[in-house]
């Protein structure tokens, strides 16, 4: 946001997302970062879809959290969605 204080090597999210998606083919175009909770856990925007659905995104997985853009600024601004609440729907990767 403007004015607010940058945790990251960027201004806003448009200068964070205008050189295309994430090079390294984790994150599709069109799913935008939008909040750094720390220790490299984002929320995400899916821009793809007129309903703004949420992702999440920490060590390499890439997951839907089930709400929506207007769901998720009312419920971390109540505080029922924390760090804790995204990393509990995180999938595991399967242990080969």
């Amino acid at each position: 946001m403007s004015g607010g204080c940058p945790q990251g090597n960027f201004c806003d999210i448009a200068e964070l997302y205008q050189d295309g998606p994430d090079p390294s083919g984790r994150v599709p175009a069109g799913l935008v970062l939008i909040y750094d909770w720390g220790c490299t856990i984002w929320s995400l925007v899916d821009f793809r879809d007129p309903a703004g659905p949420m992702w999440c995104n920490h060590e390499g997985e890439l997951w839907p959290t089930g709400i929506t853009l207007g769901e998720w600024l009312v419920a971390t601004s109540a505080g029922t969605v924390t760090v804790e609440t995204l990393l509990e729907g995180q999938p595991r990767s399967q242990i080969i």
